[in-house]
């Protein structure tokens, strides 16, 4: 046998990973296996020591590498299939260099996707897409999409990036669904608890941080209000199971969902998991995301949320900005973060290394509460499967500084060393992941 060290990975067909950690399923410990990779897909696997292979196969030792099956992104914008700053192909790239098998796109785009011709769905360049329809026309929040004919054109649910503005929309919307789950045709809604009217321009929640930093703020109402006006609609509607709560972010929001008693599919952006009001300074180009940058408290209160289980996914909310209006002073820059590849290491150093939180919890953030958001059961790794990554947690890459070319300009962490990264995945040509 041909004994391999993990840099450089060896390209051939068949290939052994002697003793590395197995994430299979939910709810499930990860568990030391020797695993064969035959080409891109997982060949067999045993307890260590049990899997034979010939002379000719190299072998990695792996104590240190963690596999798992392709992470799941239940909500992220490509506003423009073919657009200057982002396509279709940089998104599968990015997202496939970030151990992402799936992604589902937001309605918000150029054109809207309110109409069924406007749905991006299907395998493209490797990765899965998946499309939300608009809950409204246009997502202006005054009046219904078509939504019997986003759904039969193959939208993954209806969603809305804020409530509407007309409360006797959700009332119906929900009434509507609850009928639908009744005769077994249900769909997910996603609704983010937000009122643009309250934020009212507002970038940072309203604390010191952003009266110290001079930023325009957010009121925590901006987001607990409709919270409220969500649940609440949620008991009034009988049967209104299908709500999933988009992106809160706030500790307000979090002791609102701990009192209620029901407990709902809801979902964080991973930057308000990372970072908050207090470790950025004024000129930082990772302020401007959408919803707002809580402070310490806030972000404290996620992290808890998730390890109580009630955050039950994590959104990566990619937005790729051009390089110029990112120059912009943080007020007027469009607001969102580009990327899928640092979402695994940092909330690896976050949560898993930081909250202790266990490797299979954070499997299910990512993957298979993502898969519940979505409505689809839950999938396992199993021999046979091309969807597995592999996920070295000390192996170092620094992230790319952005010039003005195509890709975006609002990458997070821009020049900084990011610890850890996925070296490989079963959806790429040749397995193997070069360092960004």
């Amino acid at each position: 046998m041909v004994t391999a060290d993990v840099e450089p990975l060896p390209a051939a067909e068949q290939l052994l990973l002697r003793g590395v950690w197995v994430v299979a399923a939910p709810h499930q410990p990860p568990r030391r296996r020797d695993v064969l990779l035959d080409g891109n897909r997982i060949g067999d696997w045993s307890t260590p020591g049990d899997l034979t292979v010939g002379d000719a196969t190299p072998v990695v030792p792996a104590a240190d590498l963690w596999l798992g099956p392709c992470l799941v992104d239940p909500y992220s914008h490509l506003e423009e299939a073919h657009g200057l700053v982002e396509d279709l192909p940089r998104l599968a790239v990015e997202a496939l260099r970030g151990g992402y098998g799936t992604v589902a796109l937001s309605p918000q785009a150029t054109p809207w996707r309110d109409q069924p011709q406007e749905l991006i769905t299907g395998c493209r360049h490797g990765l899965e897409l998946l499309s939300w329809g608009s809950f409204t026309a246009g997502g202006a929040g005054q009046n219904f999409s078509n939504h019997g004919a986003l759904l039969a054109a193959g939208a993954v649910g209806l969603a809305e990036e804020c409530c509407p503005g007309h409360p006797q929309l959700l009332f119906r919307g929900l009434q509507w669904q609850a009928d639908a789950h009744r005769r077994g045709q249900g769909s997910p809604l996603a609704m983010a608890p937000r009122d643009p009217q309250l934020q009212a321009g507002g970038l940072a929640r309203e604390e010191a941080d952003a009266l110290r930093l001079g930023l325009p703020m957010d009121p925590v109402a901006s987001e607990l209000l409709p919270l409220r006006q969500l649940l609440q609609a949620v008991e009034l509607v009988d049967g209104a199971t299908g709500l999933r709560l988009l992106n809160v972010s706030t500790a307000a929001a979090v002791a609102c969902l701990q009192h209620h008693h029901r407990t709902m599919d809801t979902a964080v952006h991973w930057w308000h998991l990372v970072e908050d009001t207090s470790c950025l300074g004024r000129l930082s180009d990772s302020w401007r995301v959408q919803p707002s940058l809580g402070g310490r408290q806030d972000r404290q209160a996620l992290q808890q949320a998730v390890r109580q289980g009630l955050i039950t996914c994590i959104t990566v909310n990619h937005r790729a900005i051009d390089h110029h209006q990112q120059l912009l002073p943080v007020e007027e820059r469009p607001p969102g973060l580009a990327g899928h590849a640092h979402v695994l290491p940092l909330l690896w150093r976050e949560l898993v290394e930081g909250l202790d939180l266990p490797v299979e919890h954070l499997w299910w953030l990512l993957c298979w509460g993502a898969q519940q958001f979505l409505g689809h059961p839950p999938k396992t790794l199993k021999p046979g499967s091309s969807r597995w990554l592999l996920f070295s947690p000390n192996d170092p890459w620094t992230m790319p500084c952005h010039g003005s070319g195509r890709g975006g300009g609002n990458r997070p962490w821009q020049g900084r060393t990011v610890q850890g990264r996925v070296v490989a995945s079963g959806l790429t040509p040749g397995r193997w992941l070069a360092k960004p």
